[in-house]
């Protein structure tokens, strides 16, 4: 259920590399996060930010299920990402992550977070 974004470009020569990341989408927001091996994050989803996550460092397992009427809905999705895996997380996904080596990453949201309306939102648990 998240989206693996393939480099587009990829040039690479005696000074080094450059690699196309992403180049489509518009992004409001960018953080960068770091994680320690055992932690969790997220456990929640949007109903309309779309995410961008770029593995700078580290091991992460990304669990994901699909949001309906605010309740999970078919199959469980399980995926590692580590260093140099690009994704996306769409709208109505349940997303949480289990770190499995100290991490780094960058996020970068299609609208930002506002306290007002941070568009977060969590399955209650019965």
């Amino acid at each position: 259920m998240i989206k693996i974004i393939e480099r587009y470009f990829k040039q690479k020569d005696d000074r080094g590399s450059l690699e196309g990341i992403i180049n489509h989408g518009e992004w409001r927001e960018m953080n960068i996060i770091t994680s320690s091996s055992g932690s969790v994050r997220g456990n929640h989803y949007h109903k309309q930010i779309v995410e961008l996550f770029i593995i700078l460092d580290g091991e992460i397992t990304v669990v994901t299920q699909e949001v309906r009427d605010g309740k999970l809905l078919g199959d469980i999705a399980e995926r590692d990402v580590t260093a140099g895996d690009v994704f996306l997380i769409e709208p109505f996904i349940n997303h949480t992550f289990y770190v499995r080596k100290d991490s780094r990453w960058i996020n970068a949201l299609s609208r930002a977070i506002t306290k007002s309306d941070p568009d977060i939102h969590r399955i209650e648990k019965n």
